[in-house]
């Protein structure tokens, strides 16, 4: 492999590296190297946290056989000439484990989120794969059991594999975008191999085809120049031709599925302009128009004749987008009507136009969203990635001055353009779920790209280097906290990364407690009114009054704001009035009750809904508040009086948690919330609503049949004595991390998916609630496989008590406990959402500091030993649901 000269930094400078900040804009620095590797840094101070997404211009677009890009990305994962597969998963684990990557039709994305500690190591390992990927026919041989292992458990969900399967190649036919992503087992076991995926390696995998987007707490320049340290020698390439778009006119379909969901689906599915079209931007902003709660759509929620109705993209590309119109409906409701009803909203808006006030709003949400993508890292990475690497624009805000060109006059020629339900493909999809369990939930497999060594080898020097001691993470939230004078637990985290504050709010409660058993559901009931206006304002006033400063509110028991700073104090005050003054109007009760009934109907029998039941029947005892679920009788019995009764006693001041945290100060912040929140008031002594601590289970086997489903999905469970406060618990999760929780670092998938091959993801997790756990191991494999992958958990479980524990494994779970509570502060909800946990359940703001104290300090006995003591081998529960184990 030739070198090649790179002119850095001070040419590259001259060509075209900059700096720039906006007004509440991050600073973006950019760069083409002399290879021609796009290079886009994007500064989010929010925490010490990188995302780093490598962008390869090329998908299942340019694919001879289904599945190849796909099955190249899994392949990248196997190590190179200078990494091993096993030193590669190994580094990855240390960092975080937080690696991953995902193919489409014009790109296939590989992303680290890291400490920032870690960007070099991140940039290296990207570096090292892209000029030396190891693609041999026995890595295939390794992987095309896993990968197919993914599509038969994403073709056991009959909705997902609809549209994948049917509805997409039908609105796409004729065209690169109908080619299969995901591949099928034919084409894995036939048509796939090394030299196939070789030879689609060299072909597309170069620098002058890739564009990198790094973002997070980094320094521009320096970043620019670590990228060419690494990227610098790697020629660019002359690339083949990509194919030719010609899109054909549609062809009207209807088709039919059995699924085995809870509801009934209706989608209505159409061919809009794609992202290369001057009319993509009128087409997001009809989309939104459709969407806002004011529109005729959502009316049809509003008036019980749907549970959900919408309309979204389900796949856009640069010349067409599929999107679809859809509604949700209970399995009491005819589904013909429902379709009938979507048809009739927009026939009507196809002759009236849509409404010029709506256009405008979702204009201006437009706008305010863009505020809150610097509030995630690893959102903000993927946004300029989306927008640079797959829509060749200059930044995401190229999308966003279009759309706020786009006038209401461009929306209606789009939607009478495109949105005719005359030549739209319709789908039904109707459960036909039995309803029976046999003695003795879920959705297509996330993309998993990780994997264990057989054999452990020692770290490149490099890497010892990088990871030769273990940090506690830093000290980078600083919550303020105080109680209000009606007793709210305020909690303010001042953060400036953009001009934004979100709220987070909880009350702590339980309907399984506070409940009467035979008024389950009355809190779902309950919550669902809140949307239904309050004393001072109908529905759809509250929601011109949310549009007119572009916020986002829910209420409930969690409840939640989502505003621009400028309109924090408007934005609380409308959370507070939807919060404590309900109108709880008795039409909309009538309605919502009607659809929870209806829902709950559908879930009686719905596989996993019954293997919850089952569950949960086989771990408590019969008297326990989870043995108490809403069923169609006890939602039917619940009345208006019964739901102001219910929220007069469960939604309490002194009982409730507030996380704000953006660009407000703690004095504002305070202000704000007392002014508003002041008339809300408790009434007696704080209630008790936890669930008491729950006597170890015993053993049980349940099979929960589901005909939809080829493979199986397993949950071993037990009741676990330990609470969330107790100081075992960080002990547990270095078990936890060293057995299953740790991703492909574990014990499970060494055995259950690498050596064997009998699962192709594995995990265990401990859930905690004030006084009580349950552990747990789930898994998803082929009937026949069931019964020998639970021996060999089981067994992993038992060493695991028995023998020693390596100071590698217990060096390398430390390493990702400590990498994962700094990667859990990359964003508003990752930092609100944690100390809002922390607060409900009564523990300290610094828990997570205790936490890492602990793990950091855990030895394989102390760990051994709280193993012993909490879990045991052979007091696990069984459930599975598909088809039982033959």
């Amino acid at each position: 492999m030739h070198r090649i000269r790179l002119f850095l930094p001070w040419c590259m400078l001259a060509m075209g590296l900059l700096a720039a900040r906006g007004a509440a804009a991050p600073i973006v620095t950019r760069a083409t190297l002399a290879n021609g590797l796009q290079v886009v840094v994007v500064h989010d101070p929010l925490a010490p946290v990188v995302t780093a997404v490598m962008n390869y211009r090329v998908g299942s677009n340019e694919e001879q056989f289904p599945g190849e890009a796909h099955a190249l990305e899994h392949m990248m994962f196997r190590g190179t000439s200078d990494i091993s597969q096993t030193q590669l998963f190994e580094i990855g684990q240390l960092m975080g484990g937080r690696y991953d990557a995902d193919t489409q039709a014009e790109t296939t994305q590989f992303y680290f989120s890291v400490p920032v500690q870690y960007l070099g190591v991140a940039i290296r390992l990207e570096a090292d794969r892209a000029r030396n990927a190891t693609i041999s026919q026995s890595g295939w041989a390794a992987e095309s059991s896993a990968i197919k292992q993914e599509v038969t458990q994403d073709d056991s969900f009959p909705i997902g594999k609809l549209f994948e399967r049917t509805i997409l190649p039908a609105i796409f036919k004729g065209t690169p975008y109908a080619k299969d992503t995901l591949g099928t087992l034919f084409s894995f076991n036939n048509r796939i191999n090394a030299h196939v995926l070789r030879g689609f390696y060299r072909a597309w995998y170069h620098p002058n085809n890739a564009v990198y987007v790094i973002a997070g707490d980094v320094d521009g320049p320096s970043t620019i120049r670590l990228v060419a340290k690494y990227f610098g020698s790697i020629p660019a390439a002359t690339l083949p031709s990509q194919p030719n778009v010609v899109v054909h006119p549609m062809t009207a379909a209807t088709y039919h599925v059995a699924s085995d969901e809870p509801i009934s689906l209706v989608a209505m599915a159409f061919r809009l302009p794609g992202w290369r079209d001057d009319d993509y931007a009128a087409a997001q902003i009809l989309e939104d128009v459709l969407n806002n709660q004011r529109s005729n759509l959502y009316g049809l929620v509003a008036s019980g004749r749907s549970l959900y109705s919408g309309f979204e993209d389900i796949e856009a590309h640069p010349y067409a987008t599929a999107s679809g119109a859809f509604s949700i409906v209970p399995v009491t409701a005819n589904v013909e009507r429902a379709a009938a009803d979507l048809r009739a909203v927009l026939e009507a808006y196809r002759r009236s136009g849509l409404p010029p006030k709506l256009v405008e709003v979702a204009k201006q949400r437009a706008i305010a969203d863009d505020e809150f993508d610097a509030n995630s890292i690893q959102d903000l990475a993927l946004s300029w990635s989306d927008a640079v690497a797959a829509r060749g624009e200059r930044s995401p805000g190229v999308l966003l001055a279009a759309m706020e060109r786009v006038t209401v006059a461009d929306v209606n020629r789009v939607f009478r353009e495109y949105v005719n339900p005359a030549k739209a493909i319709v789908a039904f999809a109707v459960p036909k779920n039995g309803g029976s369990v046999r003695g003795g939930g879920g959705g297509p497999m996330p993309e998993n790209n990780t994997f264990t060594p057989q054999e452990a080898e020692p770290l490149p020097a490099w890497a010892r280097q990088a990871f030769a001691h273990i940090e506690p993470p830093p000290h980078v939230v600083h919550p303020v906290s105080m109680t209000l004078r009606n007793g709210m637990h305020l909690i303010v985290i001042p953060e400036r990364v953009s001009d934004t504050v979100e709220v987070l709010g909880g009350i702590t409660s339980s309907e399984h407690v506070q409940a009467p058993p035979d008024k389950q559901g009355i809190g779902d009931i309950t919550s669902s009114l809140f949307e239904f206006g309050t004393t001072h304002y109908d529905r759809i006033q509250l929601r011109e009054q949310l549009d007119a400063i572009a916020a986002e509110v829910t209420a409930g028991i969690p409840f939640s704001l989502q505003v621009v700073a400028g309109h924090f104090d408007r934005g609380v005050q409308l959370l507070a009035d939807e919060e404590l003054h309900p109108a709880f109007p008795a039409n909309a009760f009538e309605i919502v009750k009607r659809q929870e009934v209806g829902e709950l109907t559908g879930e009686m029998t719905s596989p996993d809904h019954l293997a919850d039941v089952a569950l949960h029947e086989a771990l408590y005892p019969s008297n326990d508040p989870m043995q108490r679920y809403a069923t169609p009788q006890t939602a039917g019995s619940v009345t208006l009086d019964d739901v102001r009764a219910y929220y007069a006693n469960v939604y309490r001041p002194d009982m409730t948690s507030v996380i704000v945290i953006g660009n407000v100060s703690p004095a504002r912040a305070r202000a704000t919330f007392e002014r508003y929140f002041a008339g809300w008031t408790s009434h007696g002594p704080k209630p008790d609503v936890d669930a008491p601590p729950a006597p170890k289970n015993g053993t049980a086997s349940v099979t929960v049949p589901d005909p939809s489903r080829v493979q199986s999905s397993v949950e071993l469970a037990q009741v676990v004595d330990v609470r969330r406060a107790d100081s075992g618990w960080a002990l547990l999760q270095v078990a936890n991390n060293i057995l299953g929780g740790g991703g492909f670092g574990s014990l499970l998938i060494d055995d259950l998916r690498v050596r064997h091959g009998y699962v192709y993801d594995a995990s265990s997790g401990l859930a905690s609630v004030k006084n009580r756990s349950v552990f747990s191991i789930t898994y998803a494999c082929d009937p026949d496989n069931i019964i020998v992958a639970q021996q060999l958990a089981l067994r992993d479980l038992e060493e695991l008590e028995r023998g020693d524990i390596s100071s590698e494994r217990l060096g390398r779970a430390k390493s990702m406990l400590m990498s994962d509570a700094v990667l859990s502060d990359e964003s508003f909800d990752g930092i609100g959402g944690e100390l809002l946990n922390d607060a409900l359940f009564g523990l300290p703001l610094n828990q997570g500091d205790i936490d890492a104290e602990r793990e950091l300090s855990a030895t394989p006995s102390n760990v051994r030993a709280a193993l012993v003591k909490w879990i045991s081998p052979v007091d696990f529960v069984r459930v599975v649901t598909g088809p039982g184990p033959t």
